[in-house]
């Protein structure tokens, strides 16, 4: 029988982090490099060894490149976007195929160690939203094998809300702080909780301190740093009461705080870990009991979308029904509804807005149809975004079976919200 994993997978431009749910402990544990079980960060580097013909990554082709003959690939998130080619044992390899290669051996080197692995669900969490790396992953369903449902894409801001919304509830009974130090900086994100609204809301405030807080502009002078950064977290710390602080990022691997660890421990508890998106990740992949909060709160973040989007079926209750549901990410926000036309050829879309309650409802009229007898008309209506507030209601004609056939028109609705 095969082992079945749930994987969470940080994808960073120069770390990848993975983790795996424990069905005993009943929580994500982290993968470690295969040759060092010190480490879970494993680098983004390929290694094409002409003695095995095989290729490594990660710490192996660390381990690789230094006790056999072959070709090292590094800089592969910095060229993604590059025409140039890599040429490896006579073969032409462009950089967005290398990082497909790197994020399945990734995966591959984790499965190997196990005889027979399934993956049954993977959530890949990536800094922020990039058009060209989405489209590269929303493919490795392919490469893996898998059904596409089963491989996800979301960002580090949703896997940290996974990850502290499910530790235990007196961490997060009041505001939560979560401080991300990465190579390009600082970014803070305090999480506050309103239980007393209809429906309970999780809002997420993000200030951006790259600009004073950066490893580069610091570089060896620690208690700068440390300075610097006691002054960021006494000033968001008296904007609310938090009760739990989160740290992660390469920033804060090294011991260097001191005069700010005073300052995050009053009267709250703090937490270091590089894992904190591989392991939020994971959640969402178990998903059942671990995403109940997104469906006990209205989760309102820079990239989550704030509106539900629907249609009145015109009765005397004026119901609506949604095609899209707000409270996710924009491009993870999708919808369709098929709707009989009954009489008409119009149909109202209904914008309503979680945060200030205002509804707006357009009519839009579908030129062109050809005339057919009442309720034979059957249009589909899908929703997408652009943007957390930009998107298009999209309407195609479906004809009604054989006897009245599809004119394969498609409108397209605009919207701002």
């Amino acid at each position: 029988m095969a082992d079945i994993f749930y994987i969470g997978m940080d994808l960073c431009s120069d770390f990848t982090q993975l983790s795996f749910y424990n069905d005993i402990k009943r929580e994500p544990e982290s993968v470690s490099q295969l040759n060092n079980k010190e480490t879970y960060l494993m680098p983004n580097i390929l290694f094409y060894s002409t003695d095995t013909e095989h290729w490594y990554v990660g710490g192996e082709a660390s381990e690789a490149r230094f006790s056999e003959n072959g070709t090292v690939v590094d800089g592969i998130f910095e060229n993604l976007n590059s025409d140039e080619v890599v040429t490896v044992a006579g073969k032409e390899y462009s950089y967005q195929e290398l990082f497909m290669m790197m994020v399945k051996l990734h995966i591959d080197s984790f499965l190997y160690r196990y005889e027979a692995a399934e993956v049954r669900k993977l959530v890949i969490s990536v800094d922020d939203y990039n058009p060209l790396i989405f489209q590269l992953l929303s493919k490795l369903y392919l490469d893996m094998g898998i059904d596409k449902e089963n491989i996800e894409i979301t960002s580090h801001l949703d896997s940290g809300l996974y990850y502290i919304f499910n530790q235990p509830s007196e961490l997060w009974n009041n505001s939560v702080a979560l401080y991300d130090y990465s190579a390009d900086g600082l970014n803070y994100y305090r999480i506050d909780i309103s239980k007393n609204k209809d429906p309970k809301t999780i809002n997420v405030i993000h200030e951006d301190y790259t600009q004073q807080m950066s490893l580069s502009k610091f570089g060896n002078d620690t208690y700068q740093m440390d300075v610097e950064f006691a002054k960021i977290a006494e000033y968001e710390g008296k904007k609310a009461y938090i009760s739990a602080v989160f740290l992660t990022g390469v920033g804060f691997s090294n011991k260097w705080m001191k005069k700010s660890t005073n300052v995050l421990c009053q009267g709250r508890r703090v937490f270091v870990g590089q894992n904190i998106y591989t392991k939020g990740a994971c959640y969402r992949a178990v998903g059942g009991e671990y995403m109940a909060f997104y469906e006990d709160f209205f989760v309102e973040t820079k990239e989550n979308v704030l509106a539900d989007i629907g249609i009145t079926l015109d009765d005397e209750k004026d119901t609506f029904v949604p095609i899209v549901s707000g409270g996710k990410q924009w491009y993870n926000t999708h919808g369709q509804l098929n709707v009989i036309l009954d009489d008409t050829d119009n149909i109202t879309i209904i914008y309503i807005n979680h945060k200030t309650g205002e509804e707006k409802r357009e009519t839009v009229r579908i030129h062109g149809l050809p005339k057919r007898p009442n309720k034979t008309t059957k249009v589909s209506l899908e929703v997408e975004f652009d943007s957390p507030k930009e998107g298009a209601v999209i309407i195609r004609d479906l004809g009604f079976g054989k006897l009245y056939p599809t004119t394969n028109k498609i409108y397209r609705k605009e919207f701002i919200i």
